[in-house]
């Protein structure tokens, strides 16, 4: 297990051997980051899941860094933070909804940028109570597939 995992879909227009390496730098630049073995499932619409779809992740400095890169990458459809092999589960909040989190000590908090904040919980149950307090709008996806 790992502290944190990201998962991604791989946009429908990219190649699926192309798709393949996408996270392949991040494994080769960081020893924090290795390969995890759990898969999501296909969505509709939402791209796909190449055969390594998985980063098991230390440290939420890099977790950021990661989620960041990966957001903004043309070929990546979808990045999905938690699930299998997660030890926390980070959730991405726009900063005006921080405000309705019901008990908002029992998370620790991490800044991206002027915007959005990943408020990591401890569990998935925690992580879904985040889900649950604040607007869907507000999310950076609106659920978790696990």
């Amino acid at each position: 297990m790992a502290e944190f995992a990201v998962h991604i879909r791989a946009s429908e227009e990219i190649d699926p051997q192309e798709a393949e390496q996408l996270l392949e730098p991040y494994v080769i630049e960081h020893e924090e980051v290795s390969y995890g073995t759990e898969a999501i499932p296909d969505t509709e619409g939402q791209g796909f899941a190449p055969e390594r779809s998985c980063l098991l992740v230390d440290g939420v400095e890099l977790l950021a860094d990661i989620y960041t890169d990966l957001q903004s990458h043309p070929n990546v459809a979808q990045v999905i933070l938690g699930g299998p092999g997660s030890e926390r589960f980070p959730v991405p909040v726009q900063h005006y909804a921080l405000q309705q989190l019901e008990y908002p000590d029992l998370y620790e908090y991490h800044a991206l940028d002027g915007k959005v904040t990943l408020v990591i919980a401890e569990s998935q149950m925690e992580a879904e109570k985040v889900r649950d307090d604040v607007p869907a709008a507000a999310l950076g996806y609106s659920h978790s597939p696990f």
